[in-house]
């Protein structure tokens, strides 16, 4: 049963009137924009403003919360961002040319993992008592979907996926050497889709035909057909394709190409249906492929001291910088 959320709509963050950049200056969706980024530092989110090539790091919008832990929506209009104080869930979204921050009453505090579906309109909650919350109607109208129980499956989580409708989830659980996917949904019983090593990540794509699980102790990216049916299972990389120290897999909008990064900064760029391998040199230790706007343009690393790095595959793949944020400078030192 889906009922509507009770929400507090607690700060409508400026106009979209104003510019931002990494100068300090507020920020707005005003402009081309690459979307959202965690600044764990900051406990806050910093817009990334401009295209690929021709980016800056925004200042913290000024939502009047610390972030404790965020997940951003593959559409980069939203967010769902837990509270470091009392662990309350809220909902950052764009309306009306602002950012607003939304707390989202009825949902449970302290999730140990979120999930937004493919195009961002439905996100699953996971907590560690097996319970999974579902949002819906994100873009619109926030509600809960329902509860999914997985407290019969093994622990730990550590992955998940939600079809755009919130119908059902595809959740990855179990030790390392020994992780099992199923296919969970709420009026159902889980089912089994296969085993592995370990999977760091699952995302659904093609309108939630297919999905891609990394596998990163065996160092293999598999593709799942019908997802929601049959299941059949694909390998489509492994160490037979050159990589060495898989991070990170993902897909373009389209759902054509294979992107796929590694420890020492190697990020592949392939067609699934086959064709020559592109490889690129990051200079960078990835952490993850993070899709920002557009068809094929990912986040490398997190903010830091140093530039953000990018993969832009929209026409010819290349690594470009995005250059670090300005932070506010410390209380100076007076000496006598």
């Amino acid at each position: 049963m889906t009922s509507s959320l009770f929400v507090r709509t607690l700060t409508a963050v400026l106009s979209a009137g104003l510019a931002f950049g990494g100068s300090g200056a507020a920020p707005s969706l005003g402009g081309p924009r690459l979307g959202l980024v965690f600044d764990s530092a900051a406990r806050n989110l910093r817009p990334i403003s401009g295209i690929p090539g021709a980016a800056m790091t925004g200042a913290p919008l000024p939502l009047g919360i610390a972030i404790a832990q965020a997940e951003i929506s593959p559409a980069q209009n939203a967010a769902l961002v837990v509270g470091a104080r009392g662990s309350a869930v809220s909902l950052v979204s764009a309306a009306g040319g602002d950012w607003v921050v939304t707390a989202l009453d009825q949902v449970e505090p302290a999730p140990a993992k979120m999930a937004f579906s493919a195009s961002g309109s439905a996100a699953a909650l996971y907590y560690t008592a097996g319970q999974v919350r579902i949002l819906t109607g994100i873009a619109a109208t926030p509600a809960v979907g329902g509860e999914i129980d997985v407290s019969s499956l093994p622990t730990p989580v550590t992955a998940l996926a939600v079809d755009d409708t919130g119908s059902y989830l595809l959740l990855a659980a179990g030790p390392a050497e020994a992780v099992s996917l199923y296919r969970v949904a709420a009026s159902a019983q889980a089912s089994l889709l296969g085993s592995f090593r370990s999977v760091a990540s699952v995302r659904l794509f093609n309108g939630g035909q297919q999905a891609l699980v990394t596998d990163t102790l065996a160092g293999v990216v598999y593709r799942i057909t019908d997802p929601a049916g049959t299941a059949a299972l694909q390998m489509v990389a492994g160490a037979g394709d050159g990589i060495q120290g898989l991070v990170a897999a993902e897909t373009d909008a389209a759902g054509q190409r294979l992107f796929t990064a590694s420890g020492d900064g190697t990020v592949s760029v392939s067609d699934f249906n086959g064709g020559m391998v592109t490889t690129l040199d990051c200079g960078c230790v990835p952490t993850g492929m993070f899709r920002m706007a557009g068809a094929a343009t990912f986040r490398l690393t997190e903010v830091g001291s140093g530039p953000i790095e990018l993969l832009d595959a929209g026409s010819a793949p290349r690594i470009v910088a995005v250059p670090p944020p300005i932070r506010a400078a410390g209380p100076r030192e007076v000496r006598r």
